[in-house]
């Protein structure tokens, strides 16, 4: 079942899934971590953890490789069947339509941040089908201000099978890359602009950052 607060064993729990699951996805995948440091320099307070979205490999590499749990929004078609509905609770993902991030769902997520978790998010929105990085939304800049919370960009690479050069049949195995960047200090913003402006200008940083990471790869 879906919870905000978080118990021990639980906690312990799931550093042991880690633990396990990590040298199967390098094995897999083989996963290359870079400024894997970043991500645990964090505050131990509410974070939001800012990432590109071409995969549903990807918010199984954000939880594998991310030294805290992560929670997340998911479209509410997947909670309809029950097993996947308690696997989606269980890995901290609560329910939200397809027509947008309702006040609901930002309610949500601004309850969790409050409560000193990390938040996961996609600037896009969505998944990209096409891998390339569109046009950001303000709801990370708002979340993000609503909670007052600070955020760490990252991009994932090569998540994705894609075609090979003049071959219609996908790569079967991928090399994926993960880089975590430098801490976006929300707080100095916020107080420096009003509100509308400074979501707007937190979203577009946050999404400027993730494609500055991306193109290093």
């Amino acid at each position: 079942m879906f919870t905000i607060k978080r118990s021990k064993s639980y906690l312990t729990f799931y550093k042991f899934m880690q633990i396990f699951i990590n040298p199967f996805l390098r094995l897999l995948y083989r996963v290359e971590i870079i400024n894997k440091k970043n991500s645990y320099v964090m505050p131990k307070g509410g974070l939001i953890l800012c990432c590109n979205h071409v995969s549903s490999l990807d918010p199984i590499m954000m939880c594998a490789y991310f030294p805290r749990p992560i929670y997340f929004i998911s479209k509410i078609e997947l909670f309809r069947n029950k097993f996947v509905k308690f696997v989606l609770e269980f890995f901290n993902s609560f329910p939200v339509n397809r027509e947008g991030v309702g006040r609901n769902a930002v309610g949500t997520a601004v309850e969790i941040l409050k409560a000193g978790n990390v938040f996961g998010i996609y600037p896009e929105g969505t998944r990209s089908p096409s891998g390339e990085m569109g046009e950001v939304r303000r709801g990370v800049g708002l979340i993000a201000y609503l909670g007052n919370v600070p955020i760490l960009p990252m991009a994932i690479y090569n998540s994705k099978k894609v075609p090979r050069e003049n071959n219609n049949k996908k790569y079967l195995f991928l090399k994926i890359k993960i880089i975590f960047g430098d801490l976006i200090n929300t707080e100095e913003i916020f107080s420096k602009h009003p509100k509308k402006e400074a979501i707007t200008i937190i979203s577009e940083l946050a999404m400027d950052n993730i494609k500055m990471l991306y193109s290093k790869f």
